[in-house]
């Protein structure tokens, strides 16, 4: 089947699908066949059904909803309660903890919005016990306020991500404004083997040597349960800056208490929320002003160390805090620096830390997403950064066919990487401070700088070809071999080339806009 849009021409196989609002072969478009052929003409819910990755048989697990979870009422004290009284109070309920509400409660329901903190066992052990206070404190001096909900219709696996975020081990559930019950870490664990809460608590207890294996068996449970990898992503990615703060913890054990405040930051596909199996380490340390250098040096050795450990192997460009660490007025003359100059190493440098994420330390990094901001107003920088862009070749060859080297299609340099760095400019363009490319293909299209239907393919290819590589890492570490983002174009399924094929194309034309955006025909 020979079809046409745009002035562009593909040949479809047998099994591929056009037409419909999806893909790359979306209507309106011209089809002619080129042979006897026998089409299928599908409504359009069959037709996006069909655009989804096979299903998965391991039952509900993570989908089912938060509701389902609540086995009974909230149990609820007045704020000037003693912690004694919430205490006993919770054994005689058989809680890990109370919600702490306002005296004008309704006797047969909770109203959310006079909930005004909760208090847990855990608060109890490390806020009351702990400092040596005595059990007529009342629970409002010693309670964790505000509290955060769980929706009761969202699946299981949103109060997962929940948790991790928050770095809570209780979530009240809500049905519309209404207090419904409450949710634990320990009931979601028992939801799936490999639970991210499982490795979540192995990581808090100081148990990291098995972790880029538990984190692989988790991402394959995750994928199993019938999760998105996008939010696969932001899962691991949340478990990686738990180690981080683990390791961090370890170091300063060791070390004593930071002199001066301090950010430990990563940045790459960590940064960016995109990573998911232990990769090279991208990691950069911010101190508050110059000095102690011997200290934060110790400090980067010693987490550094614990990373390889752990899985994380040592970046071969060196991006890491042993060697790139600055006090923040440092860092801020650095991507100045870069950014003024945006072209050989201080392009690659800008590229590479401008997706930072601060994951440890308490020290604010406002300063440089300000001057980060700043590029909006630099069109040269932006040209430099398009450009840079389209040095990734994306492997179609004519008639948008596959074009394997060897048999083999290199997934990060060929799909993920010319997304993420178009998405990267546009972001930067826009004024926008998202790290998560995803998140950047949105900004950028509320900006008006791309059209919904370049954001929308584009944020598709970039999901499939995360999916799709990190499949292909998992059933690598399963034969014993280091995960590659090659793929043999041999091995994949029908629906998974035309996938590809359709990726790659919405990879092209999102670098295409930039060369439109940013003249660069006339730019040699």
């Amino acid at each position: 089947m020979r079809v046409e849009r745009d002035g562009h021409v593909a040949h479809l196989e047998e099994g591929e699908v056009f037409g419909g609002t999806l893909g790359a072969f979306a209507a309106p478009l011209q089809a002619r066949a080129e042979e006897d052929a026998l089409l299928y003409r599908w409504p359009s819910e069959v037709a996006e059904a069909v655009a989804r990755p096979p299903a998965t048989a391991a039952g509900p697990g993570l989908l089912e909803e938060v509701g389902a979870l609540v086995r009974r009422p909230p149990v609820w004290v007045l704020p000037d309660v003693s912690c004694r009284e919430a205490a006993q109070r919770m054994a005689q309920e058989g809680v890990s903890s109370v919600l702490v509400a306002q005296p004008a409660v309704a006797a047969q329901a909770l109203p959310a919005r006079q909930v005004v903190g909760i208090l847990t066992d855990r608060d109890l052990r490390t806020r009351v016990l702990a400092r040596g206070l005595g059990g007529d404190t009342p629970v409002r001096e010693v309670m964790t306020s505000p509290v955060h909900f769980v929706e009761a219709g969202l699946p299981t696996f949103v109060a997962v991500l929940r948790m991790l975020e928050l770095g809570v081990h209780h979530l009240p559930v809500v049905r519309g404004d209404r207090v419904v019950g409450m949710v634990t870490d320990t009931d979601l664990v028992r939801l799936q083997a490999h639970s991210p809460l499982f490795l979540w608590k192995r990581l808090e207890a100081g148990e990291v040597a098995r972790y880029a294996e538990e984190v692989a068996q988790t991402a394959q449970a995750l994928l199993d349960a019938g999760v998105d990898v996008v939010q696969a992503c932001r899962v691991v990615s949340h478990l990686h800056a738990v180690l981080c703060r683990r390791l961090l913890r370890d170091a300063q054990a060791a070390l004593g208490d930071s002199p001066v405040p301090f950010a430990w930051t990563v940045c790459g596909s960590e940064g960016r929320e995109e990573q998911v199996l232990p990769t090279d380490q991208d990691n950069f340390l911010v101190v508050a002003t110059e000095g102690h250098e011997d200290y934060f040096a110790g400090l980067a050795e010693d987490v550094g160390k614990g990373l390889e450990a752990a899985g994380f192997p040592l970046c071969p460009g060196g991006y890491m805090a042993t060697r790139w660490r600055m006090s923040l007025a440092g860092w801020t003359a650095a991507f100045r620096t870069w950014m003024a100059d945006p072209q050989g190493e201080n392009l690659l440098h800008l590229q590479v830390f401008a997706d930072f994420r601060p994951v440890g330390g308490t020290l604010s990094l406002d300063p440089l997403q300000d001057v980060l901001r700043s590029a909006q107003g630099s069109p040269v920088l932006l040209a430099h950064l398009a450009r840079s862009c389209l040095g990734f070749q994306v492997p179609l060859g004519p008639f948008r066919s596959l074009r394997a080297t060897g048999g083999q299609l290199d997934l990060k340099a060929g799909l993920v990487a010319p997304v993420v760095c178009a998405a990267r400019v546009l972001a930067l363009a826009a004024g926008a401070s998202e790290r998560n490319t995803f998140q950047r293909l949105r900004a950028a299209r509320e900006a008006g700088l791309i059209g919904d239907e370049d954001a929308g393919a584009a944020a598709d290819a970039l999901a499939f070809g995360l999916r799709l590589r990190l499949v292909h890492q998992l059933e690598a570490r399963r034969r014993r071999e280091p995960p590659a983002n090659h793929v043999a174009v041999d091995r994949l399924s029908a629906w998974e080339r035309r996938r590809l094929r359709e990726s790659l194309w919405a990879a092209r034309q999102l670098q295409e806009r930039l060369r439109q955006r940013y003249h660069l025909y006339l730019w040699g």
